[in-house]
């Protein structure tokens, strides 16, 4: 005679567990999607802030530096001069250009002043390939001293990146009036 097996003894049916392997494949998938997306935009959120402050805190330099120039030695037109560098006297005496440099391969914003050259962009960014058309200036006469400066850059992340949304630039513009 043979025995019958308790009812709690008996295991899984084959559809039970093809079920539950599809299940637990359907959320896994779901989850690790989810997980490289949150770490594809803070990628692209790291290289934003990056090129961001980079951008930000040239403009600022150049700015403080333009608006308490004692003169803008670069010629200024009334109808706007177009130039890619900005020489201005400062109030100590010294000169300061401001103009695209290359630093190896990489396009900078630097500072000239007297025999010194201060970078104003990390080696993170980039203004492009080249210093050609790179950074900027529209100087233009508004009254007998005063002048009015547009300064005008993209500024990129360095190097290509393998996926488009992994790519970081950014533009930026900003007006300044001279004191003097």
């Amino acid at each position: 005679m043979k025995k019958s097996q308790p009812a709690h003894w008996r295991g899984f049916t084959l559809i039970e567990i093809l079920v539950s392997v599809g299940i637990i494949a359907i959320v896994g998938s779901v989850i690790a999607q989810s997980f490289f997306s949150m770490v594809r935009t803070n990628i692209k959120t790291n290289l934003l802030t990056t090129v961001k402050q980079n951008g930000d805190f040239s403009l600022s330099v150049m700015s403080r530096m333009i608006r308490n120039a004692s003169s803008v030695t670069t010629t200024c037109s009334s109808g706007g001069t177009t130039t890619s560098s900005l020489s201005l006297l400062n109030t100590d005496g010294n000169s300061t250009t401001f103009d695209c440099q290359m630093d190896g391969t990489i396009a900078r914003i630097a500072s000239t002043s007297a025999t010194r050259t201060e970078y104003l962009t990390n080696q993170n960014v980039t203004l492009g390939s080249s210093c050609t058309n790179a950074l900027t200036f529209i100087c233009t006469d508004i009254a007998e001293e005063k002048k009015e400066i547009q300064i005008l850059f993209t500024l990129s992340q360095l190097g290509t990146p393998e996926a488009q949304f992994e790519k970081a630039s950014t533009q930026f513009q900003t007006t300044v009036v001279t004191r003097q």
